[in-house]
């Protein structure tokens, strides 16, 4: 199982009661991570419990322009009975590396590129969306494995792996999402669907996973002191 999601929806009657403004693209994404909304523009489903454990920061880092789609803690040996982050068969551990995957315009993305020499045990993978711009510091086809569990009698279970090859087939779906699902409810003269379109034909997708997932999640601290724009 990859960690992307293959089934976004938009949610047509959340966007249309918000959209009132191109900056409610930031508050409304910050106000999902911090449970004042319950559905992600690209998903219906409400958030999972885990991403209880950050919502204080995908907020904060929501509202310097970064727009979170998908994330998870960082879990070392936690109990599979964990009413947050537990799974799989009764008696077993499980562990996670922390995951943060967003777009960020191109002002944000050269500053992070910057940061990043700073955090060697971070893996990432940058991309736009025509497929031009390219960079990471990963294996071009070892998937990075981000979510396993011990458990008595059993081999090693890995089921969610941060893939290069599906990225790359992910990111064409993400950023047509951007238009398809979202700039096409208003009209292709007025200022939001200019700033949609804008932020789908510029902007670039990004994941981070810190492998270091005993220590904790760095990636906040990544991008923290970096401040990004519409």
């Amino acid at each position: 199982m990859r960690i992307y999601n293959w089934e976004l929806f938009i949610s047509t009657k959340v966007l249309c009661e918000r959209m009132k403004n191109p900056v409610h693209i930031l508050v409304l994404i910050a106000d999902i991570t911090s449970c004042q909304v319950t559905s992600l523009p690209w998903n219906d489903d409400e958030l999972a419990m885990e991403t209880s454990l950050l919502t204080q920061q995908l907020a904060a880092i929501n509202r310097r322009g970064v727009l979170t789609i998908n994330s998870q803690p960082a879990v070392n040996g936690r109990s599979s009975s964990d009413p947050v982050v537990g799974w799989g068969e009764k008696g077993g551990f499980v562990y996670q590396k922390a995951y943060l995957e967003f777009f960020c315009s191109p002002s944000f993305m050269r500053a992070l590129m910057t940061v990043l020499v700073d955090y060697p045990q971070v893996n990432y993978h940058i991309v736009n969306r025509q497929g031009t711009e390219n960079m990471t510091n990963c294996d071009s086809y070892q998937p990075i494995a981000v979510t396993w569990g011990v458990f008595p009698g059993m081999e090693i279970i890995q089921p969610t792996v941060v893939d290069p090859v599906s990225f790359h087939i992910w990111k064409d779906e993400a950023f047509m999402l951007w238009g398809t699902h979202w700039a096409s409810l208003y009209s292709p003269e007025s200022t939001s669907h200019h700033i949609i379109s804008h932020i789908q034909n510029t902007y670039y997708l990004v994941n981070l996973v810190d492998n270091d997932f005993v220590t904790g999640n760095v990636l906040f601290q990544v991008g923290s002191p970096i401040v990004g724009v519409l």
